[in-house]
């Protein structure tokens, strides 16, 4: 399977779920617009389907939901980001004999069947503790995403890079 085919099946995954993963995470469509420097509508239009997410837009949601879990200790996000997105995934990429059915229609109903079965447990396991935590800013996370992207985007990445290793300007030529 191609690299970009395999991505497009990572980002459809995530868009699909992108609302459960928010809401697990705590946040309003308001708060995650914010952090990813974006209008509430942008994001509703993600979690809706109306708009396709892009790569950038994948990379950036990724980022800021693996803050997220780094700095809150959410392990609740994790797992259902794992059962969710990760997980049917890397299923997908290595298929087990007892997966393969001859008959489409009975697969796809069973594909729907297991989607259903883990949103309902991922949400399960999280209304129990969903004690009050205190939100921790990734703000300085999401400036240094935009410096990156930036970065990368102008061309700029690799003056950027000789500046941080060599900052004298001499590279030892």
């Amino acid at each position: 399977m191609a690299t970009a085919e395999m991505e497009q099946r990572w980002i459809g995954k995530f868009q699909e779920n992108l609302g459960i993963i928010r809401k697990v995470a705590g946040w309003t469509t308001q708060e995650l617009a914010d952090e990813l420097g974006v209008a509430r509508q942008t994001v509703s239009n993600l979690e809706t389907g109306k708009s396709p997410m892009t790569k950038l837009q994948y990379l950036a949601l990724r980022t800021v939901f693996n803050t997220e879990i780094a700095g809150s200790e959410n392990r609740d996000l994790a797992k259902v980001i794992k059962t969710l997105v990760d997980d049917p995934i890397e299923q997908e990429l290595a298929p087990s004999a007892s997966a393969v059915s001859s008959d489409e229609g009975a697969s796809e109903t069973a594909d729907a069947n297991i989607h259903m079965n883990r949103v309902a447990n991922a949400l399960e396991q999280t209304s129990n503790s969903r004690a009050a935590k205190p939100k921790r800013s990734i703000s300085m996370t999401m400036q240094a995403l935009a410096v990156i992207t930036g970065a990368l985007a102008s061309g700029t990445a690799a003056g950027l890079l000789t500046y941080l290793i060599f900052p004298g300007g001499k590279s030892g030529k």
